[in-house]
């Protein structure tokens, strides 16, 4: 099994975080190596709301399957995702207030792999926590420049 978490503070309100860490389908613009994710019902995420993502490991890129298992509305959320070589892995997003116009933003993940890459189970926290500090530094980019946290047209279903 592999568990890791990273956290970064914004100058930024986490009403407005939050807007940005939901906004599943521009997750691949600030999260390296994902290629896509969509929300495969509409509205709000909450338990039980199916996800499919695309994302590369070892350089192949794999399909991902999985669902919404907690939510806190404005705080956290987390996805169950199964697939490629995961048997099954857990991805929390979650962001708590700070003080005014400041907030935490924390990326934590763990789950257990199959096939080779069981084998880097010891090593993924190490390089999980690195990739998270990269990803929540491009997150904080995108928000501080102003991008809109959601795309104008819905994602199209599978």
């Amino acid at each position: 099994m592999f568990t890791f978490s990273q956290s970064r503070d914004m100058e930024q309100p986490a009403s407005t975080v939050w807007d940005y860490l939901v906004a599943l389908e521009q997750v691949p613009l600030w999260e390296h190596g994902v290629n896509e994710v969509r929300q495969l019902a509409p509205g709000d995420l909450a338990i039980g709301t199916p996800i499919s993502a695309r994302r590369v490991y070892a350089g192949r890129e794999t399909h991902l399957r999985g669902e919404v298992v907690t939510v806190e509305p404005g705080r956290s959320a987390t996805l169950a995702l199964r697939g490629g070589p995961h048997v099954e892995s857990l991805v929390t997003y979650a962001v708590e207030p700070r003080g005014e116009g400041r907030s935490r933003v924390t990326y934590s993940a763990k789950g257990h792999l199959k096939g080779p890459l069981s084998l880097l189970q010891a090593l993924l926290p190490a390089i999980g926590r690195a990739e998270a500090r990269k990803n929540l530094a491009r997150l904080e980019r995108r928000i501080a420049a102003g991008i809109p946290p959601r795309s104008m047209k819905p994602t199209p279903g599978p």
